[in-house]
C-alpha cells in the first residue's frame, strides 16, 4: 500500500511541477507576445516599406522601364537620406485597399499624396501636408448648366465619371447621390475621369486641379473649368501610416520638417510643377523677409 501511495505522490508531484512551467505565477494561463510596431520594424531592417499609387505630379511611373520619380518619390528619397533609412517601394496599392495593407503590415508607410478624410481616419494616421491641391468639377467646353450652381448636378439626367474608391465616387455619392455614375476601376489613369466626359460617357467629373490643366493642355477646346464660388474640397497631401504607429508618424513629421525648412521640399516640388498655381505650396510658420 505504501508503494501504491508513493507512486502516486510522485505522479502529482510532476504534474504540478509541470503546471508551474508551463505557467509561472503572475502570469495566468495565457502568455502575451508583445507585437513588433511598424516602427520598431523599420528601425530593425533599417527599411521602410512604402506602398504607392500612381497619379502624376505625386508619382510618375514610366511606362517602358517601370522607373518611378515624382514629387512623392523625390521627398520619400531624401526623407530615406536624412534618416538614414533604405526606401524599398513595394508595390502599387489600391486606393481603397491601403488601410488594409498598413494595418496588417504589408507596408510601413502609404508613401503617396494620400487625402486625410474623415472615414478614412477610423481607420489610419496622417501625416502633416507636403503640399495642397483643390477638386473641382469638369465639363465639357459648351456647357454652362452648372456654373455657379453645382446643387444642379445632383440629378437622374446628369451622369458623373467616377474612379472606385476615390474622391470622385466619394463626392458622388455624398454630395450628388441623384445622378448617375460611370465608374472606372480603381488604379486606372486618373486622365480617364476626363476623357469620359470629353467623349460623352459622362457629363462632369471632379478631380484636383493639375490632372485638369495637363489633360486640358493636352486636349484643348474638351473640357472647362465649372465656375464655383470656391472649390468643392481642398486636400493636404499626406503619408498615412497604420492605426496607432504614433511613434512612426512623429519620425516622418519630424524628417519632412527638417527637409521643408531647408528649402528642399519646396525644390523637390518646384522640379515638377511646370504649371504654375495650381499646386499650393505648404504655408511657413515665418518668414525671414519680414522686419522684426
Amino acid at each position: 500500500m505504501s508503494n501504491k501511495i508513493s507512486w502516486s505522490a510522485l505522479i502529482i508531484a510532476l504534474i504540478a511541477l509541470a503546471v508551474v512551467i508551463a505557467h509561472p505565477a503572475g502570469q495566468g494561463t495565457t502568455s502575451v507576445v508583445k507585437q513588433e510596431t511598424a516602427f520598431e520594424r523599420v528601425l530593425r531592417t533599417n527599411t521602410l516599406r512604402c506602398g504607392y499609387g500612381i497619379w502624376a505630379p505625386g508619382l510618375i511611373k514610366d511606362a517602358q522601364t517601370g522607373k518611378l520619380s515624382g514629387i512623392f518619390y523625390d521627398y520619400l528619397e531624401a526623407i530615406g537620406k536624412h534618416t538614414g533609412l533604405k526606401i524599398e517601394w513595394t508595390g502599387e496599392v489600391g486606393w481603397g485597399d491601403f488601410p488594409e495593407a498598413l494595418n496588417s503590415g504589408r507596408i510601413d508607410a502609404m508613401c503617396f499624396g494620400a487625402w486625410p478624410k474623415a472615414m478614412t481616419a477610423r481607420e489610419v494616421m496622417f501625416t502633416e501636408p507636403v503640399y495642397y491641391l483643390p477638386i473641382n468639377a469638369y465639363v465639357r467646353v459648351d456647357d454652362r448648366r452648372f456654373d455657379h450652381a453645382p446643387e444642379k448636378i445632383n440629378s437622374p439626367d446628369v451622369t458623373i465619371s467616377t474612379m472606385d474608391s476615390e474622391i470622385s465616387s466619394q463626392l458622388a455619392a455624398s454630395n450628388f447621390s441623384q445622378a448617375k455614375t460611370f465608374s472606372i476601376p480603381q488604379l486606372s489613369d486618373a486622365s480617364n475621369l476626363l476623357l469620359n466626359v470629353a467623349t460623352g460617357k459622362a457629363d462632369v467629373t471632379f478631380t484636383d486641379t493639375w490632372t485638369a490643366v495637363a489633360f486640358m493642355k493636352q486636349n484643348p477646346d474638351k473640357l472647362k473649368l465649372v465656375q464655383l464660388d470656391r472649390p468643392l474640397r481642398l486636400f493636404g497631401h499626406t503619408i498615412p501610416v497604420a492605426r496607432g504607429e504614433t511613434t512612426l508618424l512623429n519620425f516622418l513629421n519630424t524628417a519632412t520638417d527638417e527637409i521643408f525648412d531647408s528649402g528642399e521640399l519646396d525644390a523637390i516640388i518646384r522640379k515638377y510643377e511646370d504649371m504654375p498655381d495650381v499646386l499650393l505650396h505648404r504655408p511657413r510658420p515665418y518668414d525671414h523677409s519680414e522686419k522684426q
